[in-house]
């Protein structure tokens, strides 16, 4: 793990906290409507989770992820400082072009079928990428200023400043996140 970083990643507050969590290990992303290019590219395999609020609700969650919902919504910082309290190593980065493999994911992530239809099908090319994340709590969260730089539907953000990485936990066991990943493997290479 790298001991300092300033790439984020932005995502809803609500899948950060499943993540967090360990209710679900990874990221689905088509991408935002701002990205370089307009396709979206994992390009970091390490990276800060940035929560955001904005187009999450509660239709596009399993019921049994309102409870995400919920903290986010609970928890939403009130000023445009935003606490950083987790970071995730990549460790298997997967482009999904069939839609049948979406049922097969179903059990890994607390989108709704709705939510993840809609990133399949948006844009030019149908497909998502499935990025398997190794969650870590920080010990204590970074607080940062959100500034307008930050702003936008844009997936990765770059921090002015590296921020520390050292003494972070993972959220799951060792053999708990081994479990979970060899079952979403198992289960892509059909």
């Amino acid at each position: 793990m790298q001991t300092e970083n300033q790439i984020a990643f932005k995502e809803w507050a609500s899948i950060v906290n499943a993540l967090a969590s360990g209710d679900q290990i990874l990221i689905l992303r088509k991408g935002g409507i701002r990205e370089d290019g307009g396709d979206f590219r994992v390009e970091h395999d390490e990276f800060f989770l940035f929560p955001t609020y904005e187009h999450q609700n509660r239709m596009d969650l399993k019921p049994e992820a309102y409870q995400h919902l919920n903290f986010a919504i609970k928890t939403k910082p009130t000023s445009d400082s935003l606490p950083i309290q987790y970071y995730v190593q990549a460790v298997k980065v997967i482009q999904i072009t069939e839609e049948a493999q979406l049922e097969d994911l179903k059990p890994f992530h607390v989108w709704s079928d709705g939510a993840v239809n809609k990133r399949f099908h948006y844009g030019r090319e149908k497909g998502l990428f499935v990025i398997a994340c190794r969650v870590f709590k920080l010990p204590k969260p970074h607080v940062i200023q959100v500034t307008p730089k930050y702003a936008g539907c844009k997936s990765w953000v770059s921090f002015s400043e590296k921020l520390i990485t050292q003494g972070s936990t993972p959220v799951l066991p060792e053999a708990d996140f081994k479990n979970q990943l060899d079952a979403l493997n198992s289960t892509l290479v059909k």
